[in-house]
């Protein structure tokens, strides 16, 4: 448990950094330090021997409070007389005697066991006053950063809610609602490099602002805003970064019914033309939420009460995405956001089918019947795209002028994973050894998972285009393993190759977004169970069992190890004389060379890992199995 004094210190800043609002903060510390401060006499075990510490924090704490909050500070100095036994429960201390010593200042006898325990009071306390005022301008900078942060690595990646300069200039003039500043904290303070946080770990710099938002979502659990729902949103995708499957679902769920009780997708005929699409494009945001959470918990997502699933949007990206407060108003059929809503029933229906397959609930014949439909579907939603929105390169350098590259890249990645979803089932050797274009279906799986691998080279490669967001690294895993299928059945010199090259290309990416969001941590794990799976001889990997099913389609579930059913003997003979094929890998037979691959990983310097797989790509005497190897060592460290 971290000490009194830090996380004193901790909450302070939380307060100090705010510069909006006096009344929603007062129940985050409250409900905190009731928490965490003051479980005294109960749990005195918790509570720190350090009195000086303890006097310093709850007069700290009161002094905020009391000139700061303007509250009644009678019902706080009850609980900070815990700390200081010469503050009686009901003193109130002045501005100009907490200048001076904390218990000579009120007349008060400050034992601290006999010790001299506050012979430094007042310059203590003048510290106090020093760090809060560094305190007040270091948090005006840091969310003054961390705002733009959200809108450069976040909206329009995952979602699509705020007009940008309306927003910031909200923020500038201390307007913006603290219940999405701090969300937008909790998402976005893994991208700064602000001091404040150097040592702290990336992965680890949102909870505070979690914290806070859960504490002023309870305030107005009952009264449904569009800020409220918006936070709602927000706040499920931090617990998403997490790896906390239930509480996403759970506050996407909380957004959903706020929406249907504020009576949305209706929209006040008042609002500014901007305000009206901030209204569409959040609903817009909750369909898209409630989708992905409900795959990602293996049930059936929830339809809106009334009301379309989302409502047209009228206001181009383009001009969403000015920077402009007030831009005209342009309508435009090239929305990037209202075409990536057509592909989610897709997505529904492609995961539910790989449920129904897993399950024994379909045979494979009726499979392929299904898929071919949803195949026919992702083509003729890729022929609508006006010319514009094709992909190829011209049309990312055109949306990277636009501030639109990363919502480019992510609604084409999107289709390409479904597509590796939907042909995933087809690697599996044993169910379709007898199915017609069965080795069609393959080679669309590894299409679609090396565009999908192009994508994401692309954002690393063009400034703007950056995908630093956790479900892409779920699509990366998917994609390598898809890689990793090429590295044990092909024999094409050519496809093995570029699934070398693929493969090491997404682990470069996944090293870099896994130390922004936990949960990459379990698709990493994820990908070494898979791993762990190919490396047994007399079973296969890619099967389509229940594990398998779930490791598609669910990108932030923690998976328990997997249970491979065995093969027949005969199964085996066949299954072991496909991987021999390969020329590159074989998990079956010993190799010797594998014995000095380790060193050209252990050797490299701390800051060079990438540089390193890089040169074992290209080194000819490092096998596929140990260059596997090594990089899911490495990504897992």
């Amino acid at each position: 448990m971290p000490s009194l004094y830090n996380i004193a210190q901790e909450y302070l800043f939380v307060y100090e950094v705010s510069g909006f609002s006096k009344a929603p903060i007062t129940a985050c510390v409250r409900e905190n330090f009731m928490k965490y401060l003051f479980p005294y006499p109960e749990e005195n075990s918790k509570v720190s021997t350090d009195l000086e510490k303890r006097a310093f924090s709850g007069l700290s704490l009161g002094y905020l409070l009391t000139y700061e909050m303007y509250i009644n500070a009678t019902d706080y100095f009850s609980y900070f007389g815990m700390f200081c036994r010469g503050l009686g429960p009901n003193t109130l201390i002045t501005e100009d005697s907490l200048r001076c010593g904390p218990c000579q200042s009120i007349g008060a006898t400050c034992s601290l066991d006999g010790t001299t325990g506050l012979s430094s009071q007042s310059n203590s306390l003048q510290r106090v006053i020093d760090t809060r005022q560094m305190s007040v301008q270091t948090g005006h900078e840091l969310y003054h950063e961390l705002t733009p942060l959200y809108f450069r690595y976040i909206h329009n990646v995952a979602h699509t809610m705020f007009h940008e300069a309306n927003f910031m200039h909200r923020l500038y003039e201390s307007k913006a609602p603290p219940i999405l500043v701090y969300a937008m904290y909790s998402l976005a303070a893994r991208f700064s490099n602000h001091p404040h946080y150097e040592e702290t770990a990336r992965g680890q710099r949102g909870k505070l602002g979690a914290s806070a938002v859960e504490s002023l979502i309870h305030q107005s659990i009952t009264t449904p805003s569009l800020e409220t729902i918006q936070a709602l949103i927000l706040i499920g995708y931090y617990y998403g970064g997490e790896g906390n499957t239930k509480a996403k679902h759970i506050y996407s769920g909380l957004a959903r019914l706020h929406a249907e009780a504020l009576g949305m997708p209706n929209i006040p005929k008042d609002a500014t033309i901007m305000r009206q699409e901030e209204y569409r494009r959040t609903w817009l945001s909750i369909h898209i939420a409630s989708h992905w959470t409900a795959t990602d918990m293996s049930i059936e997502s929830v339809s809106f009460a009334h009301g379309p699933e989302f409502t047209p949007l009228e206001v181009d990206d383009v001009t969403f995405a000015s920077l402009d407060p007030d831009p005209p108003q342009i309508t435009s059929p090239c929305n990037m956001w209202a075409h990536m809503a057509k592909t989610l029933e897709i997505f529904n229906r492609t995961s539910a089918l790989l449920r129904q397959l897993s399950q024994g609930l379909i045979p494979f014949g009726d499979y392929c019947i299904e898929a071919t439909g949803l195949e026919h579907s992702l083509d003729k939603w890729e022929q609508n795209l006006p010319p514009n929105l094709q992909y190829n390169m011209e049309n990312i350098l055109s949306c990277v002028k636009n501030r639109l590259g990363r919502t480019f890249l992510a609604m084409h990645i999107g289709r390409h994973h479904f597509r590796q979803m939907l042909f995933f089932p087809f690697l599996d050797a044993r169910s379709n050894r007898d199915t017609p274009n069965f080795s069609q279906g393959a080679a669309q799986c590894k299409q679609s998972a090396s565009t999908v691998s192009e994508i994401i080279k692309n954002s690393t490669d063009i400034d703007g285009c950056d995908l630093n967001y956790f479900i892409y690294g779920h699509i990366a895993v998917i994609s390598s393993c898809v890689h990793l299928h090429a590295l044990l059945f092909s024999d094409n010199a050519e496809e093995l190759t570029m699934a070398r090259q693929q493969l090491v290309s997404n682990f470069e990416y996944l090293m870099r977004i896994k130390s922004y969001w936990p949960v990459v941590d379990h698709s990493v794990a994820r990908l070494r169970k898979f791993q762990n799976s190919c490396q047994d001889a007399i079973s296969d990997p890619f099967v389509l069992d229940n594990w398998m099913s779930r490791f598609l389609t669910e990108h932030s579930s923690d998976l328990s190890e997997r249970q491979m059913p065995i093969m027949q003997p005969e199964e085996v003979i066949e299954q072991n004389i496909t991987r021999h094929k390969s020329a590159d890998i074989d998990f079956t037979a010993e190799r010797p060379e594998l014995t000095g691959a380790p060193q050209a990983i252990d050797n490299l310097e701390i800051g060079s890992e990438v540089q390193g797989l890089s040169d074992l790509l290209h080194d000819e005497n490092v096998t596929s199995e140990a260059l596997v190897n090594h990089a899911i060592d490495w990504l897992l460290e």
